[in-house]
């Protein structure tokens, strides 16, 4: 078949044609300008992203939880008081026990002042030095105090005179200075304590650790370690060692034990700080108090440990961060999420009424949230309550929540890109939700993909595909999870937590696919989305509106089959959904059920309804059908886009018939008659599917006016009908394009001229009477020819 062209197509209008508006058709501006301020709000987006993005926060945001009530001791408690929610509490007394062990167990240090010997012997040189000087001269009596008094208050010994004599009689020898040293230098490295008797770190039981030179550090025994009078008594063994006089020796065991010292002494500074140290190392403890315990039953008397519980709670409750700020930082996080998706939403061009589809997520995201709050509670509660192992696993029952219920739905109404989206703000939910788990948000997210996948996978024929796609794909998908999750973790784990995860992941996607399938109709008709599903339900034959449109106006029914497999095909052409453009195209007439009679393709009988009707009360007649059809369809609650299609098939258009009649009967002059009266009311088509319908409309009642259709006849029939709406301005808001005007063209001559294609004559049959009785053909001679007789013109 020959392309169609569009040559003959006149895109300028004339003078006499000017542009026609509906009376209802009022400019962008105007209709800004009356709307109020409450439409005005409702209709900005953005009033809906702070109010998702504010309930969602405040869903997902913990709640203050109430202080418990002030007691006294001996008080008796009115009713049972439990604790208001899951609390983890710093066990402070248990951590303060462990602390005081742990500096208890620190061994006290001493210091070794190797400075003490270097003093002693400085003092012991210059004090043989004086004692030679005063041996120098005559040693008197008189001499013998006063150096006494000098050594006494010089070196702080006190040196018996005698002893004083006989040092000076020796001349305070050398000897004896280094034997005096040596001594005391060998037992001073040792070291020497003041005394054992004074122990306060009970160093006799722990030990004790000794600094030397700040770096090394060594650890003693008590027995160890000599104090000043052990050492005495081990210079005098020593001392006794040497040979030397009797009195030379008695001489220096003396003078050894008045000035050996004690070099050890305890660092408070040093066991402080190790003491302090190991406070801090104790890590701290914690200890949990479930929600609902009970802290005091009612009737029962209040003592001292209920006043410190219920205190720690208080404190613990008080300790919380504002819930203030935890909504707040929920709230610019839900506003950043939404708002991207919202602006993408807005840029697309694939999706219709966009805000209808943020709308629709929000309050999708809101429900997911209350029930996966829901199940958390119910989680709890069956957990404490289960009498099977397999049931009593807390942690098991976050994979029974309907994770994937809002992504069937999204998938099956929006499609897949948007589901996607919505796949990705649900998993942070959900992660956040259950305490931060990778897992689950590892588990919701491939759950939802096997739920976009499965939706598009059985189609969107029915709305058993939701619960089809979680029964076949969503299901299986969150147990494979599972059994990875254990795989990773490269142990299995205990079995009846394995089971018990396992059996939750499938029963959640089945939850998830029956709730969607629930769901379903309410957000169809709430928001008025058509699905395929519902699309094929409204073209069904056997509905009561087809079947008694085809009992009481049976042409106009034939004339909406044709006009549906016109407006169909042609659709498929362009890319429009062709389920929609069909269903528009078999509704578009439903208003000619009331009065049938009054439309030509109904007539029943040579009867004209409009004979003794004036033009204009047959126009009336004629564009009322629209308006009945639109009430009809609201009563039968058909979606805004079919109303749509019915209220603008014929635009504004001029009824040509009656406006024709009128001049010819009321203005031969044809300059009076006003075309307003004799055009239809409605708004011009606003979209493709309309201005899709009207021209299937106008081609089909035009091609029936054909007596002998032909390829070139159609052709002229489109093209005249095509002229007709462009010059009348009856497309200019329908988007259609010149290469879709084309398409459209041509699918209308395609199927128009395989509906009335030449068919073989029946061999046999006389359907045109063309024979007479005997079976010869007829001639004027024939004498049972009978002239036909005339009939007036309709």
């Amino acid at each position: 078949m020959t392309p169609f062209s569009l040559k003959k197509i006149k895109f300028f209008r004339s003078k006499e044609t000017p542009v026609r508006k509906a009376k209802n058709n009022s400019s962008p501006i105007e209709n800004k300008e009356a709307l109020s301020f409450w439409e005005k709000l409702t209709n900005n987006p953005f009033f809906y992203l702070i109010i998702f993005s504010a309930t969602i926060a405040y869903l997902i945001s913990y709640l203050p939880s109430k202080s418990l009530p002030q007691l006294s001791v001996s008080d008796i408690a009115s009713a049972d008081i439990t604790a208001p929610s899951d609390l983890t509490i710093i066990d402070e007394d248990t951590i303060k026990k462990r602390q005081q062990e742990a500096a208890d167990a620190i061994v006290p240090v001493y210091t070794l002042d190797q400075n003490v010997f270097l003093k002693t012997e400085d003092k012991i040189r210059d004090f043989f030095k004086a004692g030679r000087e005063f041996a120098q001269e005559e040693t008197t009596a008189k001499r013998i105090d006063e150096f006494t008094r000098t050594v006494s208050e010089t070196y702080g010994v006190k040196i018996p005179p005698k002893d004083l004599r006989f040092l000076a009689q020796l001349k305070f020898p050398a000897s004896m200075e280094e034997n005096l040293i040596n001594l005391i230098g060998k037992i001073s490295s040792k070291g020497i304590l003041l005394t054992k008797d004074l122990f306060l770190h009970d160093e006799r039981n722990k030990g004790l650790v000794i600094f030397i030179n700040i770096e090394k550090e060594i650890p003693y025994q008590v027995s160890g370690i000599q104090d000043v009078q052990e050492s005495k008594i081990k210079l005098s063994e020593d001392n006794n060692t040497l040979e030397l006089p009797p009195n030379e020796k008695s001489l220096l065991i003396l003078l050894s034990h008045l000035f050996v010292s004690s070099n050890i002494t305890f660092s408070p500074f040093k066991t402080s700080e190790r003491e302090d140290s190991a406070r801090q190392n104790i890590e701290t403890i914690f200890y949990t108090i479930k929600k609902g315990k009970v802290i005091i039953r009612k009737g029962d008397e209040v003592n001292k440990d209920t006043i410190k519980q219920i205190r720690i709670i208080n404190q613990n409750l008080s300790a919380k961060p504002s819930w203030l700020i935890n909504f707040s930082g929920f709230f610019l996080l839900f506003i950043i999420l939404l708002g991207v998706l919202l602006y993408d939403l807005k840029t697309r061009s694939d999706l219709e009424e966009p805000l209808k589809n943020f709308i629709m997520t929000g309050i999708l995201l809101a429900i997911s949230l209350i029930l996966y709050k829901f199940f958390n509670f119910l989680a709890g509660l069956l957990s404490q309550n289960a009498r099977l192992s397999f049931f009593s696993h807390t942690g098991s029952y976050m994979y029974l929540f309907p994770l994937q219920m809002g992504t069937l739905l999204v998938a099956f109404l929006s499609g897949t890109l948007f589901a996607l989206i919505f796949m990705i703000i649900n998993s942070i939910i959900v992660g956040y939700l259950l305490k931060s788990s990778f897992h689950i948000i590892i588990f919701c997210t491939i759950g939802s993909l096997a739920a976009i996948f499965g939706t598009k996978y059985f189609g969107k024929q029915t709305r058993t595909t939701t619960f089809r796609a979680a029964l076949f794909m969503v299901a299986p998908v969150n147990t494979l999870v599972i059994i990875i999750f254990h795989l990773v973790r490269e142990k299995i784990g205990p079995i009846d937590l394995f089971f018990s995860e396992l059996i939750m992941a499938l029963i959640g996607g089945l939850i998830s696919g029956a709730l969607a399938f629930l769901l379903l109709p309410v957000f169809e008709s709430l928001f008025g989305i058509i699905t395929q599903s519902h699309l094929i339900e409204l073209t069904n034959s056997d509905l009561p509106i087809f079947r008694k449109m085809a009992m009481e106006a049976p042409g106009s029914y034939h004339h909406s089959l044709i006009v549906s497999s016109l407006a169909e095909n042609a659709a498929e052409d362009i890319g429009l959904d062709p389920l929609l453009v069909k269903a528009g195209a078999l509704y578009h007439d439903i208003g000619k059920i009331k009065r049938p009679e009054y439309f030509i393709e109904n007539r029943r009988s040579n009867a004209d309804m409009h004979k003794d009707l004036k033009p204009s009360m047959s126009t009336l007649v004629i564009i009322n059908h629209v308006k009945e059809g639109v009430e009809r369809a609201k009563k039968l609650k058909l979606p805004k886009k079919i109303r749509d299609i019915i209220e603008q098939h014929h635009g504004n258009s001029l009824v040509k018939y009656f406006f024709e009649k009128a001049k010819e009967e009321y203005d031969p002059e044809m300059n009076k008659i006003g075309e307003e009266s004799y055009r239809y009311t409605s708004p011009t088509p606003k979209n493709k599917e309309a201005a899709l319908v009207m021209l299937s409309d106008s081609i089909e009642a035009a091609s029936r006016s054909i007596k002998n259709p032909t390829k070139s006849s159609l052709k002229r029939a489109i093209t005249d009908v095509f002229n007709n709406y462009i010059q009348d301005g009856q497309l200019d808001d329908s988007n259609l394009s010149l290469k879709e005007m084309k398409s459209i063209a041509e699918s209308f001559l395609s199927t128009l001229y395989t509906i009335y294609h030449h068919r073989m004559e029946y061999p046999g049959f006389d359907f045109k009477g063309k024979k007479n009785k005997m079976g010869k053909p007829k001639t004027k001679n024939d004498r049972n020819s009978k002239p036909a007789k005339k009939t007036p013109n309709k």
